[in-house]
């Protein structure tokens, strides 16, 4: 038996007894005549036995994972091809087209792709990119807001 339960029991109880009443019959988790609920207070998943997790399993899902990921990117590409042929575009040119941008640098792309800077703008002007990719232009003071790009001779309401 464990020092901190030998400390914690009274002398006359019975080895096997549970630690909290001394009791034969039932263990601490279970004993009806304690004065703290462990059950209550820690649930019932507390007291069952997990079982061991070893090395070979936690390989094995990895392998899982990575075959499962390799069906699904194997079914998007067929999805994607039915759709392109569905739609008249020709599927080898949109593939080497993306494996052309995999391979650069993100910031040439980026640098494609980015609104153009504000030293093209009227002062006090900025430009902003909505959720599907249209530029709109806004006067940082007066908060105006609008869709053609602002001339220098753009009146400010």
């Amino acid at each position: 038996m464990e020092k901190h339960h030998l400390l914690r029991r009274d002398p006359n109880w019975h080895p096997n007894g549970c630690n909290l009443c001394g009791q034969l019959g039932h263990q601490a988790a279970n004993c009806p005549n304690g004065t703290i609920n462990w059950r209550q207070i820690y649930g019932d998943e507390a007291f069952i036995m997990r079982q061991p997790i070893f090395y070979s399993d936690i390989q094995e899902r990895i392998k899982f994972k990575e075959d499962g990921m390799l069906d699904l990117e194997a079914r998007a590409q067929a999805y994607a091809r039915a759709k392109a042929e569905e739609l008249g575009l020709n599927w080898a040119e949109i593939a080497a087209k993306a494996e052309e941008l995999r391979n650069k640098d993100p910031s040439e792309v980026i640098a494609k792709v980015a609104p153009a800077g504000d030293d093209s703008l009227p002062p006090g002007w900025a430009v902003a990119t909505d959720p599907n990719g249209r530029q709109y232009y806004w006067h940082k003071k007066t908060q105006k807001v609008q869709w053609e790009r602002p001339r220098d001779d753009t009146p400010i309401s």
